[in-house]
């Protein structure tokens, strides 16, 4: 991987957990709620489609950010589409999840400023 290759890759990843920490939390709420109406059934439609088409190997992240987020991502999204949502293990990933890309954001923010 050269290494404009991997600086490219490096800022698709930064765009996709900055998505992710926004469409997940927004996809849980959807998928609890008992009667979508037809706007919140596309965009449930097409946050599924997000995950759905993405297909990032778990450890490209820890490769390229020295992070395991794309791993808590899949998890999260695991156990929200099973219908797993409301067990330990869910909540333990998807605070996971959260802690790590705030950690992640707040990082790439400073990186910016500077």
């Amino acid at each position: 991987m050269t290494l404009n290759e991997r600086i490219a890759a490096v800022h698709i990843m930064q765009r996709f957990v900055r998505m992710s920490r926004v469409l997940l939390p927004i996809y849980s709420s959807l998928i609890n709620k008992k009667d979508l109406n037809v706007a919140e059934q596309r965009r449930l439609k097409k946050i599924t489609g997000v995950y759905d088409n993405f297909h990032a190997s778990p450890e490209a992240s820890t490769y390229l950010i020295n992070s395991d987020i794309l791993k808590l991502i899949q998890n999260v999204y695991f156990w929200l589409v099973s219908n797993k949502g409301e067990s330990p293990q869910s909540f333990y990933e998807y605070n996971e999840f959260i802690k790590e890309s705030d950690r992640l954001i707040k990082l790439w923010n400073r990186q910016l400023m500077n």
